[in-house]
Parts: C-alpha cells; structure tokens; sequence
C-alpha cells in the first residue's frame, strides 16, 4: 500500500490498517484524521509527531497490545510498572533482550515509561514501513 492507496481508504478501512501498527485508539484516530498524507515520509513523520504527542494512558493502551515473550519472564515487570514489558526485538537477539529487561527492571516509573514510548515508536514505524511496503 502507499499513501495515495492509505488516503483512498475508507475511514473503517483506515482506521483498521493503521490499528495494526499502533494499539493506541487515540494514535489511530489522530492518524486517520491527518490524512490525505503527500508519501510515505509524511506518514513516517506525522505517526512519530502523533505518538509524542499522546498522553501516558495512551501509550500503556498502546503496550497493551502487545504480549512479551513468555521466556523473559515478565511477571515481575508488569506488577513493578503496570503494564506489559515492551521491547523492539528486530535487531536484537534473545540473550540482548534478556539482558534489556533485567536493566529495565532497574529503572524508575518515569523512565521506564519513557523507554517503553521509545521501544513502542519504534516497533509502530516498522510496522507502518511494512504497511506501505517498504520494509
């Protein structure tokens, strides 16, 4: 799909294809209101200005959407932040991840929501990359 194809869609169609790359609800809106998007590059950008722009509750429905790996053994994350334990996997590899979430068991509330908003804007731009096709 590319952007004239995104921009062509209805907006049930739209808000379907882009609730595959983010689980925010607010995001998916927020994107399916900005369109007609010029090309890819405006839709990379606008999904990266709109998920820093979203608020807390946003970005924990959005890590919500996801379901860590059964080995990291993430039972202690979720009890300690509140929510599941999220991280880009594509370029890691198991023992990376592993050693990832023991250090990020470390981090204070605050941070550790913002490393979680970074990992979850990563993991929505490759999934809008795939999306369009250019992955």
């Amino acid at each position: 799909m590319d952007a004239a194809e995104l921009n062509s869609l209805t907006r049930t169609e739209a808000t379907t294809a882009l609730a595959a790359c983010c689980g925010s609800g607010m995001w998916v809106d927020r994107m399916v209101a900005a369109r007609p998007f010029r090309g890819a590059t405006a839709i990379l950008s606008t999904a990266e200005e709109v998920w820093w722009d979203l608020g807390a509750e946003d970005w924990v429905e959005a890590f919500g959407a996801h379901r860590a790996p059964s080995h990291l053994g993430t039972t202690n994350y979720e009890e300690q932040f509140g929510y599941p334990y999220l991280a880009f996997s594509a370029d890691r590899s198991t023992e990376e991840l592993e050693a990832l979430h023991q250090e990020r068991l470390g981090n204070d509330p605050l941070a550790e929501m913002s490393v979680t908003a970074a990992e979850q804007a990563r993991i929505t731009n490759l999934e809008l990359r795939r999306l369009l096709g250019s992955v």
